[in-house]
This record gives structure tokens, sequence and C-alpha cells, in this order.
């Protein structure tokens, strides 16, 4: 009952330094976007990009946005980076790529294919599988956020223009 209370405190006095030293989640600040229409294809960032949208309060709509995006594809590749002295694999290399155009609501034209990259390398340890297997799937959460804010700079810098 006393070690529930003492970690209750802890956590809670934690959570309070945190937030008073200014710290926030990292994601899109202050976008100047109004609203979105997002076709083409369903990528894998396609849930957190519908999150991101809502949280910056940029509306996703149907007809009439602000600006049309128009997925093409995406592409996950993983290559050997590195191989130890027994021939082992001892690096990964991980590629993420999504292909993409836009357009202005005061154009008629979409813009050229765009490609957004991302690519993250890690050790790899065939003692250790289930830890690496946790480390790529936590690389690959970190590219596709990558890949989103990439995407969101990418539309404000068209917007400025």
């Amino acid at each position: 009952m006393k070690k529930t209370l003492l970690f209750f405190i802890y956590i809670t006095l934690s959570l309070i330094l945190i937030s008073s030293c200014g710290f926030h989640m990292r994601g899109i600040t202050k976008t100047s976007i109004s609203s979105i229409n997002l076709e083409g294809k369903k990528l894998s960032i396609d849930n957190d990009l519908r999150k991101v949208l809502k949280s910056n309060k940029v509306e996703i709509k149907t007809e009439n946005a602000e600006f049309k995006i128009e997925f093409l594809n995406e592409q996950f590749e993983k290559k050997i980076l590195t191989l130890n002295s027994r021939g082992l694999v001892s690096e990964y290399e991980l590629f993420y790529r999504v292909y993409y155009r836009i357009k202005n609501s005061s154009s008629n034209k979409w813009s050229d294919e765009n490609i957004i990259e991302i690519r993250k390398d890690y050790a790899y340890s065939d003692s250790n599988t289930i830890g690496k297997d946790e480390e790529e799937k936590q690389l690959k959460k970190t590219m596709y956020e990558e890949a989103i804010q990439n995407l969101f700079r990418q539309i404000e810098s068209l917007k400025t223009n």
C-alpha cells in the first residue's frame, strides 16, 4: 500500500516536472492549412496522418479542400548494410518511401510526382532477435512520423509560395 502511494506520488511529480519544463510531443507545430483532401492509395501512415490532421484542426474534406494530396504508392525496403567476420548480418538499412502529388485549390494542375524518403540503419544481433525486431518496429514508427512531418513541411512551403 505504501509502495503504491509512493509510486503514485513519484509519477505525479514527474509529470508535473515534465509539463512545467515546456516538454511537448513532436508533431506539426501550428499549421496554416485549414482543409485537405486525401486521395489515392491507403498507406501505412494513413491512420496516423488523420490523427495528426485532426489534432491540428485541419479539416479532412472530400470536396473544396485547400489542398488535395494523391498518394500514389509507398515502399518499405530492408537491406543488409554490413556483415561480420563470420558472414552474418551485423547491420540493416531501412528505407521508407512515399510517392504522392499535390494540387492546390487555386490550380487545376497536379504537381509532379514527389517522393519522401526516410532512411534509418540499426545494428543487428542473432542473439537478441526479439529485441531487434522490436527496435525495427519502433524505427518504422519513427519513419512514419518523419514522413508525415516532411509531407506537411512541403505543403507549407507550397502555401507560402
